[in-house]
C-alpha cells in the first residue's frame, strides 16, 4: 500500500480556511477517494483544552513561548495518533493548520526556532495552501462571527500575516499562497486545480 498525501491549508483567523477544508472534503469524498480532515490545535485531547482555555481567556495567560511550545506538544501527539495512521494507511489528511500556524504567530526572533523544533517532532506535509487575506478583512470577518482569542487583534494579524510569507520564504515546504479574498467557490477550484497539477488528486 502506498503511502497517503498530507495537505494542509492554513492561514490567519477568519481567512476562510475552514470552508475550504470542508469544502474539499466533500468533493474528494464524493470522488471516492479516502480523507481524513483533522484539525489544528485539538479540543479533545488534555494539551488542546488547555490550549483553547488560555487563548479564550477562560485560564490563566502564560509566556508566550510557552504556549507555542504548548502548541507543538499538542501536534505532535496529534501527529502520532491520527495524521500518521492515516497516512499509513493510504489515505488523503487534510490538515486544518499545521505548523505553519506555530511559525507564524510566533515573533520574528522565535520563527526559526519553532519551524526547526516542528521539523524535528512531526513530519512535513506534501503541500501547505495558505489562504491570504488582507488582516483589516479577517477583522471585520471575526467581529461579525463573534467568538473571538487572544489572537484576534488587527496588530497581531498584521504581524502573523507577515509570519506566514516568512514561513514561505524559509521552510523549504512546498507551498501555495491563495487569494482568500474571492467567492468560496472561486477559492475552492483553484484548491482543486493545484492540487491536480501537483498530482496529490
Amino acid at each position: 500500500m502506498s503511502k497517503g498525501k498530507f495537505i494542509v491549508i492554513d492561514g490567519i483567523g477568519a481567512c476562510g480556511k475552514d470552508t475550504q477544508v470542508e469544502m474539499l472534503e466533500k468533493y474528494l469524498k464524493d470522488k471516492g477517494v479516502e480523507v481524513v480532515a483533522t484539525r489544528e490545535h485539538t479540543r479533545d485531547t488534555p494539551t488542546g483544552v488547555l490550549i483553547e482555555k488560555i487563548i479564550k481567556k477562560q485560564e490563566d495567560q502564560i509566556d508566550p513561548q510557552a504556549l507555542q511550545l504548548l502548541f507543538i506538544s499538542d501536534r505532535r501527539n496529534h501527529f502520532v495518533k491520527i495524521i500518521k495512521p492515516a497516512l499509513e494507511e493510504g489515505k488523503l489528511v487534510i490538515g486544518n493548520r499545521y505548523y505553519p500556524v506555530n511559525v507564524a504567530f510566533s515573533t520574528s526572533e522565535w520563527r526559526e526556532k519553532f519551524l526547526k523544533i516542528n521539523q524535528m517532532v512531526v513530519d512535513k506535509p506534501d503541500l501547505v495552501i495558505i489562504v491570504d487575506v488582507p488582516a483589516t478583512v479577517a477583522i471585520e470577518r471575526m467581529n461579525k462571527r463573534g467568538d473571538p482569542d487572544i489572537f484576534d487583534r488587527l496588530e497581531i494579524m498584521e504581524r502573523n500575516r507577515e509570519g506566514y510569507e516568512w514561513y514561505m520564504k524559509n521552510s523549504g515546504d512546498d507551498c501555495v499562497w491563495v487569494d482568500g479574498n474571492r467567492t468560496r467557490e472561486e477559492i475552492h477550484q483553484e484548491i482543486v486545480k493545484i492540487l491536480e497539477n501537483k498530482r496529490i488528486i
